[in-house]
């Protein structure tokens, strides 16, 4: 077989991967015909580093494809055959292959044991150079034409960079907006609890200087990615049912104080005064329209909040590339990751679309390259 040379543009968790699985699979084939050239501006992996909050949140532990699927407001049905033929349990494996171990938390979220992105970030980049011919070029690739000697070109170059490249070779590419993002809200009003953290019904949320952010939010965020700003939100944040029944044990406690008891105190005054209701006045006498309105938490959003965003939606459009991400415009070229129009919700979903994405174009590329010596 001759010599293989493949360019992948992009070092973040999709291109590295993917490199990672080339290696893999040209093993399973015995050949050691082929060379991996990288190239980016940005050090390797530099993108992992803030996942997870700095523990990397590798994936989230589920084996129905379709149930993890749905976790993603863009890519969903995209990602069943790709799921369906890698996922969590070939990830770990991979993973732990490599000298990473893993834990599952309760909430299925799945994390390394050292819990720390610059671990894996280590060792993933320890494994890439094991491999045959490896090699590194810290430059911007503007156009198709500087990957002409190229037999094989992956476009890795996730949610905000470069889409450009992809638009020069021919593809349609979505616009680019903030998906997981803290959000800003309209007419706070007075004592806006900044700094004070709930557990929603959901997910966690947290109030900042200029609105809200959190799990709840990001997923909220997420969902509405594409909506034109304003737009309202409710969050449930109360069980009226478990209201009533404080409600009805302590009549004669001050109707504050039994909110509290769910919430924490400072945004009970905060909502008390939104809504003109007295805190001091005794439980028996609350209202029932009373309850309901503090039964959600109600906002106008206006906008991203424009802090730390490492997911967008948008990218190259799905209909463009095959079931394996090899592009439908260019032979040579497969496209994966974030560089595709897919954006999942927190818990491990987005780092699971490059690791699946970069696999079966692996895994596609090798195969046709043996039919095609």
């Amino acid at each position: 077989m001759k010599q293989i040379n493949i360019a992948i543009v992009g070092t973040g968790p999709s291109g590295v991967y993917c490199g990672l699985q080339l290696i893999e699979e040209f093993q399973k084939t015995g050949s050691n015909a082929y060379s991996i050239t990288f190239f980016d501006p940005l050090p390797t992996l530099s993108t992992i580093l803030p996942t997870g909050n700095g523990r990397c949140n590798l994936t989230f532990a589920e084996e129905d494809f379709k149930v993890f699927a749905s976790n993603y407001p863009r890519g969903e049905k995209f990602l069943y055959s790709i799921f369906s033929r890698y996922l969590t349990r070939e990830t770990i494996e991979y993973f732990e292959k490599i000298g990473i171990k893993t834990f599952i938390q309760p909430d299925n979220r799945v994390f390394p044991v050292s819990q720390s992105a610059k671990t894996v970030r280590t060792q993933m980049i320890s494994a890439l150079k094991k491999g045959i011919s490896v090699k590194f070029c810290q430059k911007i690739v503007k156009n198709p034409e500087e990957l002409d000697t190229y037999d094989v070109i992956v476009l890795a170059t996730g949610s905000k960079d470069r889409h450009s490249l992809a638009e020069r070779f021919g593809h349609s590419v979505i616009p680019l907006v903030p998906s997981l993002c803290g959000l800003k809200v309209k007419d706070k009003g007075a004592n806006f609890p900044t700094g004070v953290s709930i557990h929603t019904q959901n997910e966690g949320l947290i109030f900042t200087h200029v609105g809200i952010s959190g799990p709840e939010i990001f997923r909220i965020s997420s969902i509405n990615a594409k909506k034109a700003y304003p737009y309202d939100i409710e969050i449930p944040i109360l069980n009226p049912d478990k209201v009533l029944e404080a409600l009805n044990e302590t009549p004669k406690k001050s109707f504050g104080n039994i909110i509290s008891e769910f919430i924490p105190k400072s945004l009970t005054k905060y909502l008390f005064e939104k809504y003109g209701i007295n805190y001091d006045k005794q439980g028996a006498h609350a209202k029932k329209e009373e309850i309901e309105k503090l039964q959600n938490l109600i906002f106008t959003v206006t906008g991203p909040d424009g802090k730390g965003e490492i997911v967008h939606a948008g990218g190259v459009l799905l209909d463009e590339v095959d079931k394996n991400c090899h592009s439908k415009i260019n032979k040579k070229l497969w496209i994966i990751g974030e560089a595709l129009d897919i954006d999942g919700f927190c818990g491990g979903f987005n780092l699971q679309n490059c690791w699946s994405t970069a696999a079966i174009a692996a895994q596609d590329i090798v195969q046709r390259v043996i039919q095609n010596p």
